[in-house]
């Protein structure tokens, strides 16, 4: 197996397999999810024709909704530009020195490039951020990618090596815009590139992130569906919002707080769960205990539009 898909293949797995193995309160589960790589810019890529290309230094961290993503590109301004990407990785078994296939998540854009051209490193970048609309659900391990689909300009590359060119193995370059599953054609990896994704994570972390709490949401009227987007109010509460209903993922929808009474008997001696609805929708929430692995749901107990019903577990969580 080669060092440069041994690496790639040990960061993948080996985040996925550190989230299942760590069980200690301290393992916090942090309120962001990133994804990508963007340091100093040594050069441009400038594609001869429209190429794909996957990022896959570093594939996302953790579950989340991805809502901008940032790139380097060689030339501004350049209309309708770039697409930006994201695909799952699906490895062979182990031992198997060869590049996973990939499966199409979903695209954004494409999207102008308007920043200012300004020298760095030994070329010059524009670095251009965009909003993606609507946010992209990723799961830990996912990659991000761009696509040139002009000749006005191109993505550019960065150095991880102290001034030196960088060597192949930060990324897969495809021909065409690529909007469908994939196999790659060669297990040949190419230069780093400076492309960059970040969002929410998908649970709110409460009690030094012992606890990890998502929400999912129905609209009783319509039957659609949507995941909540957490906001932290401090380190026992917080509130999801739901976007994909409102538009507005800084509207309170349903809060939650949780109460450590572990050093008081006469409270039970347990962790409490509490949930308040501020909307009529039927939610789901689920709470996952990080340290011992349990698991419990609450949902409002509303059939119908205009009940609005929460709940309190005085025994939701035992320490």
């Amino acid at each position: 197996m080669s060092n440069l898909f041994s690496s790639y293949l040990s960061r993948i797995i080996g985040v996925t397999a550190l989230s299942l193995i760590l069980v200690s309160p301290a393992a916090a589960v942090a309120q962001s999810v990133k994804m990508g790589l963007a340091l100093f810019n040594v050069g441009n890529v400038n594609p001869p024709g429209v190429e794909t290309i996957l990022e896959l230094t570093f594939p996302a961290n953790i579950d989340g909704r991805i809502t901008t993503a940032t790139f380097g590109w060689s030339a501004s301004p350049c209309a309708a530009a770039a697409k930006i990407k994201f695909f799952r990785p699906a490895f062979s078994p182990l031992g198997v020195a060869v590049l996973p296939s990939f499966t199409f998540l979903t695209e954004r854009g494409p999207f102008d490039v308007t920043a200012p051209v300004t020298q760095s490193g030994f070329g010059m970048l524009a670095t251009q951020t965009v909003v993606l609309n609507p946010a992209v659900e990723v799961q830990a391990g996912d990659v991000v990618a761009i696509t040139n689909v002009t000749s006005c300009g191109g993505p550019t590359h960065v150095d991880r090596y102290g001034g030196m060119p960088p060597p192949p193995g930060g990324s897969l370059t495809l021909p065409g815009d690529v909007s469908s599953s994939f196999v790659p054609p060669t297990n040949q990896l190419d230069l780093f590139i400076f492309l960059t994704a970040s969002g929410s994570s998908s649970s709110l972390g409460l009690l030094s992130d012992r606890f990890a709490i998502t929400l999912d949401a129905r609209n009783p009227r319509t039957g659609v569906t949507a995941k909540g987007v957490p906001t932290l109010l401090g380190p026992a509460s917080g509130y999801f919002s739901l976007p994909e209903f409102t538009g507005d993922p800084t509207f309170p929808e349903v809060t939650v707080k949780m109460v450590d009474a572990t050093g008081s008997p006469a409270l039970g001696g347990d962790f409490w769960f509490f949930h308040a609805p501020l909307t009529d929708v039927l939610y789901t929430i689920t709470v996952t205990d990080q340290f011992t692995g349990a698991v419990k749901t609450y949902s409002n107990s509303s059939g119908s539009p205009g009940q609005l019903c929460g709940g309190v577990d005085t025994s939701a969580f035992v320490p």
